[in-house]
């Protein structure tokens, strides 16, 4: 079945537009089950079969999340067979997706987001670059890998909104604040390029024009931010470790908690399922005794 599940692989790679995080996990979780199988013949594939293995996983310590995530990718790829002629008849009907329960999203206090923004050096390019990213996770609530992705011609600082590409390359306009627009003109008046001059380059190979570049002259990591904001966590005095998710997390909850529309933050975040959304709705115990409070006449 390996042929299948390369693929399968194949065309999420050049269909689906998925994460690359999210293909290596599915071509890991298919990889196993043709382990599992032993079978090149995925038409020879059972309900029992997919359960079985299922099970086993369960019994090896696989986090109910995990599970389902495996499950997900199954059911994926068995679709993919019935529209590739492979099967007749898809053995993941019915196998239920294991429920687990979601961890609400830690989000910063607005002392500890103002401390996190303000953190970053501006009398450097890396501190004026880290700031305006900073701005872009808070202030537009981006995911990571969009803010990264940015080209310059994705950034309007006249009508202050972002072109973002999020998952399967679905496009989305987002607005920006006056901070962060300030932010990122900063970065591109007075960072931007002294980085790319001192590294003698004016464009990065397969990249039209990316807004946030490094000192050698290539496109900043997750990796490489992520070093930086965990510094920046410690030199703001929070508690916990600083991620870029936790500011989208942050951006989310304040805008739910300041009487946002849920589909309008949907749409601002980029969520398919307004399901996804609706957790940030439950994240503010604080916020929901002060609606108690002034509401309800004997609080």
């Amino acid at each position: 079945m390996d042929r299948h599940v390369d693929e399968f692989v194949f065309h999420l790679r050049s269909q689906r537009g998925l994460s690359p995080n999210t293909i290596a996990a599915y071509s890991r979780t298919l990889s196993r089950l043709a382990g599992f199988l032993k079978t090149d013949r995925p038409e020879s594939v059972t309900r029992d079969d997919v359960e079985r293995f299922v099970r086993k996983a369960q019994s090896n310590g696989l986090a109910a999340r995990s599970l389902a995530q495996m499950v997900v990718a199954i059911r994926q790829f068995f679709r993919y067979a019935i529209e590739a002629g492979w099967i007749a008849e898809n053995p993941t009907g019915d196998v239920e997706i294991p429920r687990y329960r979601k961890r609400l999203p830690l989000v910063l206090s607005a002392t500890e987001t103002g401390a996190v923004l303000e953190a970053p050096d501006e009398a450097t390019p890396v501190g004026l670059r880290d700031r305006a990213i900073l701005e872009l996770l808070y202030g537009s609530g981006l995911r990571v890998s969009e803010a990264l992705g940015l080209d310059l011609a994705q950034i309007n600082l006249v009508q202050n909104f972002v072109i973002a590409r999020g998952k399967g390359r679905k496009e989305r306009i987002v607005p920006i604040s006056d901070p962060c627009r300030e932010a990122v003109a900063r970065w591109l008046r007075d960072g931007r390029p002294r980085m790319l001059t001192a590294a003698k380059r004016v464009a990065i190979r397969g990249r039209r024009d990316p807004l946030f570049v490094t000192a050698r002259g290539t496109v900043l990591t997750r990796q490489g931010l992520f070093r930086n904001l965990r510094k920046y966590g410690i030199e703001a005095g929070v508690r916990w470790l600083i991620s870029p998710h936790k500011l989208r997390h942050s951006f989310a909850t304040d805008l739910v908690e300041g009487g946002a529309d849920l589909r309008v933050v949907q749409e601002m975040l980029g969520h398919a399922d307004i399901a996804t959304t609706e957790i940030y709705t439950h994240v503010s115990r604080k916020h929901l005794k002060d609606v108690y409070r002034r509401a309800h006449p004997r609080a």
